[in-house]
């Protein structure tokens, strides 16, 4: 039982410390659509291994990028809704818990956060080996716990064969 309490106390610690370990300088930075509506779009958007859209996604990978905003409230919580559009079917993308909680994703930055405060925000979407091989338009929208938005973006990509 102590050994589960000593692993339940540590993985949240290695998550923290994955965000703020990340070495995302030698990203692209890449452009993006701004979502629809009156959302606003991050300062910056840079995701790992691509150079320009469509952005190729390797099945049994995990696609990685950061986003950077000033964030628009005093934030307590941050999650991240994903919808993606593949053969004209449009689908929340689920994210595993751990990666919804974006607080814990914040380089160098933990909730709470306040308004006018610059952040970095991590995410990792597992690209598991059964996604077909097609366009995929992803849009992700970083809402706080009231459900506004800090930054919404559109990128269009690929899923590729490994």
């Amino acid at each position: 039982m102590f050994k589960f309490l000593i692993l339940v106390a540590l993985v949240p610690a290695v998550m923290l410390q994955n965000a703020d370990n990340i070495n995302y300088d030698n990203w692209d930075v890449i452009p993006f659509r701004p979502c629809a509506g009156a959302r606003p779009p991050p300062a910056t958007l840079r995701i790992e291994n691509c150079p320009q859209m469509p952005c190729e996604l390797r099945r049994g990978s995990s696609a990685m990028m950061v986003m950077d905003y000033t964030s628009l409230t005093d934030a307590t919580a941050l999650r991240p809704v994903v919808t993606a559009t593949a053969l004209g079917i449009t689908a929340p993308y689920e994210l595993p818990a751990n990666i919804a909680a974006a607080c814990n994703w914040l380089v160098g930055a933990r909730c709470p956060t306040s308004v006018g405060e610059d952040l970095s925000w991590h995410l990792t979407m597992p690209i598991t080996a059964i996604y077909p091989l097609v366009s995929v338009t992803i849009e992700i929208d970083l809402q706080d716990q009231d459900g506004q938005t800090q930054g919404c973006f559109v990128v269009d990509t690929r899923v590729v064969a490994n």
